[in-house]
Order: C-alpha cells, then sequence, then structure tokens
C-alpha cells in the first residue's frame, strides 16, 4: 500500500497539547481553504511504501507518547488505518486532525478502537452553509467537489460521531482578519457546539491565523489579528462553553 506523505516532525509538542508527538503530514484535501498555509501538499504527490511511513514513527517512539496524523487531509486516505494500528503496536497514542469531511473513515476508526483523540475543524458557523462554502473554497476552487450543504452536514455528522464515542474531541477555528472570526461568526459557532455536542469537556481553540503564506494571495497582505483581539474573541466563546483557548505566535496556548 502506497502512502501520499508529505513529511514528519520527529518530535512535536505543539500538535497534541501536553503530549510529545510524531506528526505525520499527508498529502491532498478534499477542500481549497483561502488562508491555507499548507497548500503546496494539496495537489502533488509523493507517494511513499507503508513501511517508510512507519520507520518514521518507530524511530521517534521512544520520545513521544503520541502520534497525530494531519496534512492535508488524512482522512482522506484507506492508509491512515493500518498506519493508526501500527502505532498503537507501539503504544502510541493516535491523535486525528481533519476537516471533518470524512465520517465514514471517523466511524471506521473509533469502531476498530484505533484512534484516541480527533481535533477538528469548525471552519466557520455550520448553521450558515453560504460561509462554509466561502471559507473551504468552493466558490473559487474545482478542486471541491462538494457543495457548501454537504460539507456542513458532513463536518456535522463527523462531530456527532466524535462526539458519541466518548473520546477526547478538540474543536478549532482559525480566524482571519476581515475573512472568517468575527464576534458574530464565533458566537454562532460556540452557541451551535454548546447546544449540539454533548461532551462537557469539549476545547474550543481560536487559532491565529498567518495569511502571509495563503493559498490565495490577496489575502497574504491581510494583518495578523493581535493576541488581545484573539483574546477578546475567546471571551465571547466562553459565555457559551467551559473549556476555551487561544492558539497564538506571540504566546503560544493560552486557556481562557
Amino acid at each position: 500500500m502506497k502512502v501520499n506523505y508529505a513529511g514528519t516532525i520527529p518530535l512535536s509538542t505543539l500538535d497534541w497539547g501536553g503530549k510529545a508527538a510524531v506528526t505525520i503530514f499527508f498529502r491532498g484535501c478534499s477542500l481549497r481553504c483561502p488562508y491555507c498555509q499548507n497548500y503546496p501538499y494539496l495537489e502533488e504527490s509523493e507517494l511513499v511504501e507503508l513501511d517508510f511511513v512507519k520507520e518514521q514513527m518507530r524511530n521517534s517512539s521512544p520520545f513521544v507518547s503520541s502520534v497525530v496524523f494531519s496534512g492535508g487531509e488524512p482522512l482522506m486516505q484507506k492508509a491512515v488505518v493500518p498506519l493508526a494500528e501500527f502505532a498503537k503496536g507501539l503504544g502510541l497514542l493516535v491523535g486525528i486532525h481533519t476537516n471533518g469531511c470524512h465520517p465514514e473513515m471517523v466511524t471506521e476508526l473509533i469502531k476498530q478502537k484505533l484512534v484516541d483523540k480527533f481535533f477538528i475543524d469548525v471552519k466557520a458557523p455550520l448553521s450558515a452553509p453560504e460561509i462554509y462554502g466561502k471559507v473551504t473554497g468552493c466558490e473559487k476552487y474545482e478542486a471541491v467537489k462538494k457543495t457548501p450543504e454537504e460539507i456542513t452536514a458532513a463536518v456535522i455528522e463527523t462531530i456527532e460521531i466524535a462526539d458519541s464515542s466518548g473520546l477526547e474531541l478538540e474543536l478549532r477555528t482559525t480566524v482571519i482578519r476581515d475573512f472568517i472570526g468575527s464576534e458574530e461568526d464565533i458566537a454562532s459557532i460556540a452557541a451551535w457546539i454548546s447546544k449540539k455536542v454533548k461532551n462537557r469537556e469539549v476545547i474550543y481553540v481560536l487559532q491565529q491565523g498567518i495569511p502571509e503564506h495563503s493559498l490565495q494571495e490577496n489575502l497574504r497582505k491581510t494583518r495578523v489579528l493581535e493576541r488581545e483581539e484573539l483574546y477578546e474573541l475567546g471571551k465571547i466563546a466562553k459565555k457559551f462553553l467551559k473549556n476555551v483557548r487561544i492558539r497564538t505566535k506571540e504566546a503560544g496556548e493560552e486557556i481562557i
């Protein structure tokens, strides 16, 4: 079996808060978010053997407690299942970063007990498919095959499956000035999570988008949201949710 592979961080303390992880990046994604910084991973292929990726995990396993599959979109690849199985054999916890558009793979990993935590993007208010479509590139990129309504339905299904599993769950929104993450957007997302997610320990993270390396060129000169601005947005989310955090380049992860 081949893997569309992008790279490995042998030791990361950022991709799974509180844990040392080996992070594996996969190529390919079903969305084209205009602010995506990993866009070189979206189109190109670099197929490697499954054993090559396994060796990356094996080499890091003495120094880490977990593996994180990221991308791109890792759940586009069937190889995630045998790789997660291999990671479990090494005694590693398994975390999945996902855009939420592949609920069938979420179900499969849970069914086989091959995952310990999901990190799911909530890119815009799930009650507003038209905004979600803008934020995921539906309007501009032919590579996005689903409609905004289909994307939001898939993300909602993914969250429901992950929530019902009893596993750890982190939901994240990347904030880009004048594009996504207004006070209204954050209030809408946080209110939806509060109403729809049963796990009261769910973590909601607002991430400081760094648009200078965006897929969409006209976003690259957008001024980065300051830490204080993100903190104020975090306080809005905190009105609805127990566990709210912000992540910035200046201060790392902070609990609101």
